[in-house]
């Protein structure tokens, strides 16, 4: 992921935490899912 994806996602990662409610929570959760997967094949990789 380049440096420009990287600031994006956190500056939207930033703005869904000032939302609340169930789907906000259940695209937090899809986030870090897709997150933990990616560093996980990184690490199986290595």
């Amino acid at each position: 992921m380049t440096i420009e994806k990287q600031r994006e996602v956190i500056r939207l990662w930033n703005q869904l935490r000032k939302v609340r409610g169930p789907a906000a929570e259940e695209l937090r959760i899809q986030i870090l899912e897709c997150f933990a997967e990616k560093d996980s094949a990184k690490r199986s990789a290595a």
